[in-house]
């Protein structure tokens, strides 16, 4: 006999809000939604705090929360465009915009 896991509806909720980021329906059938955001699209987010990789950030656009991955000194508050790379382990990641020199 299978045991059958119970998840809470807020935590339905935010996996459907994270799939949708992603261009996903955010339904078990798969399938893509309308909307979401795809790999390499550029978003502002709003620094919150300091991270072990970069920085908590909340993305304006949906409000929704996510990490960026970066090494520059950063402060709570300040606002970021950055590129959408993927979901990840039910977190949405997103990097610096990066100018290269030649």
């Amino acid at each position: 006999m299978t045991k059958r896991l119970r998840v809470s509806k807020p935590e339905i909720i935010e996996y459907r809000q994270l799939k949708a980021a992603a261009g996903g329906s955010g339904s078990s059938g798969g399938g893509s939604g309308s909307g979401g955001y795809k790999a390499g699209e550029r978003v502002v987010c709003t620094v919150v705090d300091s991270e072990k990789i970069g920085y908590k950030v909340v993305i304006q656009k949906d409000n929704l929360p996510a990490v960026l991955a970066s090494c520059q000194v950063r402060k709570p508050g300040e606002e970021i465009v950055s590129v959408f790379v993927c979901v990840h382990n039910g977190r949405i990641l997103l990097s610096e915009i990066f100018s290269g020199t030649s």
